[in-house]
Parts: structure tokens; C-alpha cells; sequence
């Protein structure tokens, strides 16, 4: 999910990973929260997108960047602008690093970063790092339409979220379960560690400054729901807001209702969830704290 807050809306990336059927873009009204019916208008079809990363342009504009996953087992970086509620391509990065290209952030108007969970294409990378536990996801950096390696000896690298304000590179190491933060401006130096409660997925800012972040508690459990196996029934869902007094748990269910959160966003004093499999969107209320997001979500006539 990508938040557009001053208009309101989302850009949601989703398709069916178990059946492996396309998806999309899709575009969410989030003042439609509150209505009977939620408006989630179809943007681009026919696509099995992974992270996307929505930017303002400097004259009012939004571009979006979209990793597009293919039957090859490649994955490119789609460029788009969109107005209203169309989405017009721009332009594709292709390459060999971006086979396993998880998650995209902008760094200005023509640079981009990418997360690739795995050092290399085919079955051998995974079975090196999944199996034999071994870290060579990494970090790249797309410019001049050129992809290179930034950081690597990442535990399967997930979500990223540069913020240059801060000089700062927030990366999810899963595997690792923590976030590693490296100086943008000197992204080789040694990055601080800050351990979380479970493997971290995607991450957003939420509007008091902290992280939010999606996490896994089980890999196993994960692995098994994600892919339909014996026992996978659920996994659990937890999401955490991460900032300099630690870390505090927003949300922690066993995933019987809403399984296996990869991705939180805050909105109007709200917590937006978004899942691996879930055929919809979990949306929780405000805590006394201040924090948006919910340790007792809301009941069922609240959610959807």
C-alpha cells in the first residue's frame, strides 16, 4: 500500500500468490472507510505486482513505481503518472538484479531504491539463504536507468524506507528480525541494529514519526499459510509502531481472523492492514496512547 494522505487515498498492489492468477493497481477512497460499499477503482490489470512507492512531484503531480513480477521468474520496475484515476505508464527497468526485487522506494524525482530478498536468480539463491541460512539479499540503487548493488549481507531484505530529512535507510531484515538503519550518505558504514518482536515486512511512517512495521512472528506458520500447506490454516498478524522510546505492539492476533499482515499504514486515526493472502483489508480504531493503530481492534461491524 501506498499512502497519498493530502488527497485521501491509497494505491493498493495485490494479486492471488497461491493460485497465481494477475492482479493489479487499485486505487482506494479511503473516506470510503465508512460507507457501505468501499470504492477500490482498478488502475492497471493483468500484473502480479509486489512493493510500490507513490511520490508528490514538485508541480502537484503523483508518479508511482511498481515492481512487476513475470512468469520467468524476472521482475521489472514499472514507472507511472497518475491523474485522477488514471494511471499511465512511463517507462520499465529491467535487469538481472531485480529478479528478486521485493520492495521500491524513490529517492528524488529520476532515483530509486529496491530491496531484493535473495542475492541471485533460481532456485540455488533460495535454497542457500532459506535453507542453509545464508544473508545475501541486498539493497540496489536504479539510476540512469543502471541498477547496482548499495548494501548487501542482508537476511532477506523485504521493506525499505529512505528518509533523506534524516540521512537514514531503514531496511527489514526478516530473517534477521530487525531493522537495520544505514547513513543514506554513507550507506557501506555499519548500520544500527534495532531488534523487533518478529520478522519485519513492509514498513511506513506513521504521523507522529515512527516506523510502523508489519511483522511475523512464526516463519514457520507463515510458510505454511502462504502456501496453502498442512497446518497453515492461519498465521498470526502483528504490527508494531517502532521510534526512539521503543517499540510498542499495535495489534496481535493469532491470525484466525485476519492472517499473516505484511503492510500498515496510518490514516485519520486509524490502522490500515493489508495481508499476504487476505481477501480484504483489516481497518482498526485509535488507541488512547495516541498511536494509530489497535491492540483490541474494532468488532466485526467496524472492520473490513
Amino acid at each position: 500500500m501506498a499512502l497519498d494522505a493530502a488527497r485521501n487515498q491509497a494505491v493498493l498492489s495485490a494479486y492471488d500468490r497461491r493460485a497465481g492468477t494477475m492482479g493489479g493497481l487499485y486505487l482506494l477512497n479511503l473516506r470510503s472507510l465508512d460507507a457501505p460499499a468501499v470504492a477500490a477503482i482498478p488502475l492497471a490489470t493483468g500484473l502480479r505486482p509486489a512493493g510500490i512507492d507513490l511520490r508528490v512531484e514538485p508541480d502537484g503531480a503523483r508518479s508511482l513505481l511498481a515492481i512487476s513480477r513475470q512468469e520467468d521468474g524476472s521482475a521489472t520496475v514499472e514507472r507511472y503518472r497518475l491523474d485522477g484515476a488514471t494511471l499511465t505508464h512511463q517507462d520499465t527497468t529491467a535487469g538481472p538484479l531485480l529478479c528478486r526485487a521485493n520492495d521500491v522506494a524513490f529517492l528524488n524525482g529520476e532515483r530509486f531504491l529496491f530491496t531484493s530478498s535473495h542475492g541471485g536468480c533460481g532456485w540455488g539463491a533460495v535454497i542457500q539463504d532459506n535453507v542453509l541460512g545464508g544473508r545475501h539479499g541486498f539493497v540496489g540503487l536504479v539510476e540512469n536507468d543502471h541498477a547496482r548493488v548499495l548494501v548487501d549481507g542482508i537476511g532477506f531484505a523485504n521493506g525499505l524506507l529512505p528518509d533523506p530529512s534524516h540521512d537514514r535507510l531503514t531496511v527489514a531484515a526478516t530473517r534477521e528480525e530487525a531493522l537495520l538503519v544505514y547513513p543514506l550518505s554513507d550507506p557501506q558504514a555499519p548500520p544500527r541494529r534495532i531488534a523487533v518482536p518478529g520478522g519485519p515486512d513492509n514498513l511506513t511512517m506513521a504521523p507522529d514519526g515512527r516506523l510502523l512495521v508489519a511483522l511475523h512472528p512464526s516463519p514457520v506458520r507463515l510458510a505454511l499459510h502462504r502456501y496453502g500447506w498442512p497446518g497453515g490454516a492461519a498465521a498470526p498478524t502483528r504490527v508494531a509502531a517502532v521510534g526512539p522510546a521503543g517499540t510498542e505492539i499495535l495489534l496481535d492476533e493469532d491470525g484466525r481472523r485476519f492472517s499473516a499482515a505484511t503492510v500498515a499504514l496510518s490514516w485519520n486515526g486509524r490502522l490500515i492492514v493489508g495481508s499476504v493472502t487476505a481477501p480484504g483489508l483489516l481497518v482498526c480504531g485509535e488507541v488512547a496512547s495516541g498511536a494509530t493503530g489497535s491492540s483490541a481492534p474494532a468488532g466485526p461491524p467496524a472492520t473490513r
